[in-house]
């Protein structure tokens, strides 16, 4: 409530355009979503953004940013010279039905440009990664009490409520089960899906993957860039550098196939990238990686690790705004600096 209230108090529209003013010149905002889901449907997921609650994050944008696509962004970026407003990209994680449900009829009707980072096994197989069937799993009205502590990890208590409080607790099984060696992760996630079975699951959104024919009909859109998340979504730090090839290599390979398009960006999976990932993107063919360093991308930053500001399904009008321009904290000391 507090932090909310910090919010609310800094996120004042002229203290905002000031900042914007000083600080954003030369500079993009590369947002980070992962699905949409219709107003109607109820899912604890900050992943999962409301289709009214993105449009309005849209229309906020397009007053006071150019809204561009990746490959203009990279563009203009390498270019140099600054326009009168920064720029804004849209970027999407993972792929997942949404993204042609509800995205794709708003990328048509507001003339959106946005990019679409698949992760390919999902699509190819039709199976969610460990971390949407578990999100999946747990959408119910039982309340849910987890005990870990005999596979190295805690306890969980899960539908207390419902809101922002309980994805907190959720994210932090999320978060734990993350720290594991991707075998175990994922036994683990199929252990404590089998536990909890199918429970009463009516009304819940459930998170799905494309199917290679919703893919097709995105990439077919000319504002939708598809851009490669990987083939295993698994960190890929934690990986030797064959299975970081074969899986950088494969995501490539597999959406330019499928889509009969070039497929010239990548997004770590959760972020995570260090010299050797970054290399073996850059020698697969890739011309810009993205990560999730939450700030603003400067030219001098690398092509291989453009910082992006994620959205989430809890962020209020004023977060949002805020976070656009680098968080409360930079603000608040900038505030202090020319006071």
């Amino acid at each position: 409530m507090l932090k909310e209230l910090l919010y609310k108090s800094v996120a004042r529209e002229p203290f905002l355009r000031r900042w914007q003013k000083a600080r954003l010149p030369g500079q993009t905002i590369v947002l980070t979503y992962h699905e949409l889901a219709e107003d109607r449907q109820d899912i604890d997921a900050w992943t999962v953004v409301g289709q009214g609650a993105f449009i309005e994050q849209v229309n906020y944008l397009r007053r006071h940013f150019d809204v561009v696509s990746l490959d203009e962004a990279v563009k203009r970026m390498g270019r140099g010279g600054n326009s009168e407003a920064p720029m804004a990209v849209i970027t999407f994680d993972d792929g997942d039905s949404g993204n042609h449900r509800v995205l794709l009829p708003l990328v048509r009707r507001m003339n959106l440009p946005v990019t679409i980072f698949v992760a390919t096994r999902q699509v190819e197989e039709q199976t969610g990664y460990w971390f949407d069937r578990l999100i999946n799993a747990v959408q119910r009205k039982e309340e849910i009490n987890l005990d870990l502590k005999n596979r190295g990890l805690g306890e969980y208590a899960i539908n207390r409520g419902r809101g922002r409080d309980n994805w907190n607790e959720i994210e932090r099984l999320l978060v734990d089960l993350k720290n594991l060696s991707p075998e175990i992760r994922i036994e683990t996630c199929e252990h404590i899906v089998r536990e909890l079975g199918p429970g009463t699951q009516d009304g819940f959104a459930q998170i799905r993957p494309l199917t290679i024919a919703q893919l097709q009909e995105l990439a077919a859109c000319p504002l939708v860039t598809i851009g490669a998340h990987s083939h295993c979504h698994n960190i890929l730090t934690q990986l030797p550098a064959d299975e970081i090839r074969e899986s950088v290599v494969r995501s490539k390979q597999l959406l330019e196939s499928w889509t009969g398009r070039t497929v010239d960006h990548f997004a770590y999976p959760n972020g995570d990238h260090d010299d050797t990932v970054a290399r073996i993107v850059r020698e697969a063919g890739f011309k810009s990686a993205v990560a999730t360093t939450p700030r603003p991308w400067r030219r001098t930053d690398s092509l291989f690790a453009i910082p992006r500001v994620s959205i989430g399904r809890y962020d209020t009008p004023e977060r949002f705004r805020i976070n656009l321009i680098g968080g409360v904290r930079q603000l608040l000391s900038w505030n202090r600096s020319v006071a």
